[in-house]
């Protein structure tokens, strides 16, 4: 296997679900045999990040991976996001028609995104899409810049305080339509260290056990990164967010990517807006 010479740089969302998982190696509890660099980037910049080959290991969203030339990333089988009732939701100030979504302009979270292309899969005709980094979408409602939004992340914890409404839950859509959990992010490698992937999941869940049993440590850890969002909701995004896929794809989960990985690269090739 090739090793590296050079601290192996990984890149990760601040957001809570991936700096629990990441504690125990972000803090030193568990080491791997090179220096770490980890840094910390929005979805949008992370998928920039891999397509150009920017970190050793990355957080990607799973439409970006659709995009990526096969083989120069592996998946790996743990870290990732997916599962039931996680999906981003489609939120407004106030209740739109189905038909309303062909005229509204609606802020996403980024083109390359599982969360737009889970928008098209519910609502094609939805075309007139703004990006805004995914903790101004709900400013950008509130200040009538938008009319409807796809948010991701905390957000669907705190958007009821805004007094908006949830026109959709996306994830809840697909799964309706597909009869799987929706894969919404996940962590890959890049080809030249594939040689390692089984190395580094199985210290990855040994960094998710670490947070599991030691909370204390893991939570202000994760409070560092999210110090703007209250601990009660960094809790109910750990939990929803870290589940048993994130430990462990299982046949399921890999079942549910593939579904995935295939209708938005059949989309890709037909020159079409990417549906899920």
């Amino acid at each position: 296997m090739r090793r590296v010479s050079e601290p192996l740089r990984i890149a990760i969302s601040p957001c809570p679900n991936d700096t629990f998982v990441w504690a125990g190696v972000a803090l030193g509890a568990i080491r791997l045999p090179w220096p770490v660099q980890i840094t910390y980037y929005d979805i949008d910049e992370l998928n920039r990040l891999a397509q150009r080959g920017g970190a050793h290991l990355v957080k990607v969203s799973f439409f970006q991976y659709a995009l990526l030339p096969r083989g120069s990333y592996g998946l790996l089988p743990v870290g990732a996001a997916l599962g039931y009732g996680v999906g981003p939701l489609l939120i407004a100030r106030a209740a739109l028609s189905y038909e309303a979504l062909a005229a509204a302009k609606i802020g996403i979270p980024g083109l390359e995104t599982t969360a737009n292309s889970l928008l098209h899969f519910y609502a094609p005709h939805a075309q007139n899409r703004l990006v805004y980094r995914y903790d101004q979408l709900i400013p950008a409602l509130l200040a009538d810049e938008i009319d409807a939004a796809v948010i991701i992340h905390e957000l669907r914890f705190t958007y009821a305080k805004y007094g908006l409404t949830a026109l959709q839950d996306l994830g809840t859509y697909w799964t309706e339509k597909t009869g799987l959990p929706i894969p919404l992010g996940g962590l890959i490698l890049r080809r030249d260290l594939l040689g390692w992937r089984a190395f580094l999941s199985a210290a990855l869940r040994k960094s998710l056990r670490w947070a599991y049993q030691h909370p204390a440590s893991a939570l202000a850890f994760v409070g560092q990164y999210a110090d703007d969002m209250d601990p009660a909701v960094q809790k109910a995004h750990i939990n929803l967010y870290v589940n048993a896929f994130s430990h462990r794809l299982g046949s399921l989960g890999k079942r549910a990517i593939a579904t995935y990985l295939r209708l938005a690269r059949a989309a890709t090739r037909l020159g079409s807006t990417p549906p899920a």
